[in-house]
């Protein structure tokens, strides 16, 4: 008699909050059923996992989807690609200038019939109008993350359809907003003191530089830590006690502030990315042109450090689909932000983290999975290995060597910040609600089996 649907056989499973153990999980419909013993669950469907870990599934907070391509395309191939990766739920960070209230029906029709992972939406703060409609947000959307940012001036704003630059103004009414909204919200927070960044960026075009230090030049590492403090002091004068999260930290001088800030009683949680972590300055060009832009090799270690003591909690992508002649212009300035890198958050975690011996293995599935859930209030029907919860499981072989190709990857970008890397430690499965999505090689969820999380839930 099958007691399950599918059972993960014999693997060593991975929960953040419980350990390390060999185990069975049986999945019944859509749902974790049972944790148990090796060799204790029975099913016609059995994944045998021996040799192999088995985490909860990989939620990439911070993509950007439908920003330089339509969403239907993006929600297709980049949900593709995620699976790859073993992420079984995005965050997708949209915003214009115009009313959410009036313009989410067709990002959700989009989502509802291309996506083949779960997903959520995140919504850029960028006016008063927007601050007015936030509790319509909640209440009628389901959408509960906001984003806010500290560089929507000049030519930024202006290419969102603002109709003035974003100043604090703005950013203290939504704020007051939000804190005395009945219902848990979570606030991430774009560090840039863009006035030093304005200056500086003048200052090294006159230079005549066009190689990749330049962007670091125009964007110091203190530019981003004195907006952080400056954000978090502004959220706590307002009471505002909800998750705070600072997205993409890429300097030591921000990871240390944050260090300060939690020794200080401030509730504010930390994310970097995979490329700040992997990736340093001097190897990059114009492939890796992102803001905040990759630092030093300094920046690398101290940011693995503070993601290995807790102090930053959460590794994003900020994921965005461009294709290679659409990135790369004539030099630095004239190249397109943002890399796609969704598919490559949890092996590069493993193959240059649990792999080398600076985060375990809990730790890696923690600051991929069960952290995000909770900062994002999706947990624990997301990031839980509890029965009852969603069966998003990603099952991992920790010695498999993977050459990166865009082939590989499988997204609708020909090129990757990481093409032609030895990385080690690749999923052989994904399995979303229950469902195998992709297993040894291909991707076999459809368009529109991914579902739009609800929030709060």
């Amino acid at each position: 008699m099958t007691d399950y649907d599918l059972v993960v056989a014999n693997g060593t499973v991975v929960d953040p909050e419980h350990g390390v153990f060999k185990g069975d999980i049986g999945v019944t419909g859509d749902r974790i059923a049972a944790v148990a013993s090796s060799g204790t669950l029975k099913s016609e469907r059995v994944i045998d996992a021996s040799d192999r870990y088995v985490l909860p599934g990989v939620i990439d907070p911070h993509t950007h989807h439908g920003l330089f391509r339509d969403l239907a395309d993006d929600a297709r191939t980049e949900s593709r690609s995620g699976l790859v990766g073993g992420v079984t739920t995005i965050g997708n960070i949209y915003r214009h200038g115009g009313s959410y209230i009036e313009g989410m029906d067709e990002q959700f029709s989009a989502s509802e019939a291309n996506y083949r992972h779960d997903y959520f939406f995140t919504l850029g703060l960028l006016s008063h109008d927007h601050t007015a409609e936030v509790p319509a947000i909640v209440e009628e959307l389901g959408i509960t993350s906001f984003k806010w940012y500290m560089n929507y001036k000049l030519d930024v704003a202006e290419m969102f359809g603002l109709e003035r630059n974003l100043l604090d103004d703005v950013a203290d009414a939504f704020i007051r907003e939000l804190a005395d909204l009945n219902a848990p919200t979570t606030l991430a927070y774009h560090s840039e003191n863009s006035e030093i960044t304005a200056r500086l960026t003048e200052e090294v075009k006159r230079s005549e530089r066009d190689d990749y230090g330049a962007l670091v030049e125009k964007f110091p590492g203190y530019a981003e830590a004195q907006s952080m403090v400056s954000g978090a002091n502004l959220a706590r004068h307002h009471g505002y006690d909800d998750q705070f999260y600072v997205v993409h930290i890429s300097a030591r001088e921000t990871a240390d502030e944050l260090a300060e800030l939690h020794e200080m009683g401030y509730e504010v949680t930390g994310e970097t990315c995979t490329h700040y972590l992997t990736l340093t300055a001097e190897e990059c060009d114009e492939r890796m042109k992102i803001n905040p832009p990759v630092r030093s090799a300094k920046d690398r270690e101290v940011l693995w450090e503070r993601l290995a003591d807790g102090t930053i909690d959460c590794v994003g992508t900020d994921h965005i689909a461009n294709r290679f002649t659409e990135k790369v212009g004539e030099d630095i300035w004239d190249s397109m932000w943002g890399s796609p890198s969704s598919a490559t958050l949890l092996p590069l975690i493993l193959s240059e983290g649990v792999n080398e011996d600076r985060i375990s293995i809990e730790r890696a599935a923690a600051v991929t999975s069960t952290n995000v859930a909770k900062a994002w209030d999706l947990y624990p029907k997301k990031g839980s290995l509890r029965p009852g919860t969603d069966a998003d499981l990603v099952i991992v072989d920790l010695n498999e060597t993977r050459t990166v190709t865009p082939e590989l990857l499988q997204s609708a970008a020909d090129y990757s910040m990481y093409t032609d890397r030895d990385v080690t430690g690749w999923p052989t499965h994904t399995i979303v609600r229950g469902e195998v999505a992709y297993e040894n090689g291909e991707v076999v969820a459809e368009p529109g089996f991914g579902t739009h999380i609800d929030r709060p839930i």
